[in-house]
């Protein structure tokens, strides 16, 4: 497996946004974040709508739990913004790039420990501290409810709730009470330690002493504050949720897989349609969380002849690909087209098609590694 140390930047990180659009081969490319992937299904609905009259169509789901659209015209930009805002999917412009924030996607709904609230809470502060928006636009949050999902996932500052008045983010314990003030306050010592550095480093482990360096600068900022030495210690991983899972109140949980993370405007409406009060939950995995339904076999099989995946069974479980060509004037193949033709290949094994060498998209956890070069493709695990 080759290596996947983060490398030495050597320009400014230009990772796209909603208002700054990235042009792609196949046109403009937007990313509108989701903290937590959070989103309503009125949220979706005016996405899906989006996509199909601005766009090419579809929705690309990212790792990040975030939403993409592409193949946009060059006067299509402002439109999409006004949507957006008018949606409350663009509630700063001057940040809404840095709104980078992973959840437990099923936190609350299967188990009593509920995160959004600290998304939502760390969006807001996030949002109104004016320093912050100058992270890259890679700077990444996670906040894990203790099921060790995305305290996986190799985040800049990961929260793990511990119980319900404590929290371990690095080497801190903290009173959950302080979980964002402490939050904001470590991404605020990344910025100083990288100016310090004369870094162009868009993570904390491409800085000098990595977390430790920012920790260290943190620390007299958190003087005062309930913090405790934490165990160099993480939960035991949980794997990616997929399929219909019991809520404690009686209901039920669908977890939907996104073929490639790719939706249709018509999938993503008729997901939406199936939604609750909570909406839906986009998860870092490029699958869809649809909470509190109450006949859930009905949904499934309507959900299954969508096209979409619900069990572990499916050809889409723990399989991604990057845009490949034609949308990615850098891809040396359409590995979309070629990952679908063997989507059933190497089952339960986490596997990753790059157009590439720079692996857009790769999970960390990547298993089987398919990677395009001029002379075909090479296999790597």
């Amino acid at each position: 497996m080759p290596s996947t140390a983060p490398p030495r930047r050597a320009r400014v990180d230009a990772c796209p946004g909603a208002l700054t659009v990235h042009e792609a081969a196949d046109g403009g490319l937007a990313r509108i974040r989701l903290p937590g992937g959070l989103v309503s299904a009125d949220q979706v609905c005016v996405l899906a709508a989006a996509a199909a009259e601005l766009g090419d169509g579809r929705l690309e789901l990212t790792s990040r739990g975030n939403v993409q659209i592409r193949g946009l015209t060059p006067d299509a930009s402002p439109v999409l913004g006004d949507r957006l805002a008018g949606a409350g999917l663009l509630p700063s412009a001057t940040h809404e790039r840095v709104r980078n924030i992973v959840a437990s996607p099923l936190s609350g709904i299967d188990n009593t420990t509920d995160v959004s609230g600290l998304v939502t809470a760390l969006d807001q502060r996030l949002c109104a501290r004016a320093s912050l928006a100058a992270l890259p636009g890679r700077f990444l949050f996670a906040l894990d409810d203790g099921r060790g999902d995305v305290a996986r996932l190799g985040a800049d500052v990961t929260c793990v709730v511990v119980s319900a008045d404590r929290a371990s983010i690095g080497r801190f314990d903290v009173r959950t009470g302080d979980v964002v003030t402490v939050l904001l306050a470590l991404a605020e010592a990344f910025l100083a330690e990288r100016a310090a550095q004369r870094s162009p480093a868009w993570r904390v482990d491409e800085l000098d002493g990595g977390a430790d360096a920012v920790a260290d600068r943190a620390s007299d900022s958190l003087a005062g504050m309930d913090i405790r030495p934490a165990p160099r210690t993480q939960p035991a991983a949980a794997d990616e949720p997929v399929g219909v899972r019991a809520q404690p109140d009686g209901r039920y949980v669908l977890t939907a897989l996104a073929p490639l993370g790719r939706l249709t405007s018509e999938q993503a409406l008729m997901l939406a349609g199936h939604a609750g009060p909570r909406g839906l939950r986009i998860t870092p995995w490029r699958s869809v969380v649809v909470p509190d339904l109450v006949d859930a076999s009905t949904v499934s099989t309507a959900v299954a002849d969508a096209g979409l995946g619900v069990d572990a069974a499916s050809p889409w479980y723990r399989r991604s690909a990057c845009t490949g060509r034609p949308g990615c004037a850098k891809a040396l193949a359409d590995v979309q087209t070629d990952a679908r033709a063997v989507a059933d290949q190497w089952p339960g094994r986490r596997v990753h098609w790059s157009g590439c060498e720079r692996r857009c998209g790769r999970p960390r956890d990547t298993e089987v590694d398919v990677v395009a070069t001029a002379d075909g493709y090479v296999t790597h695990g």
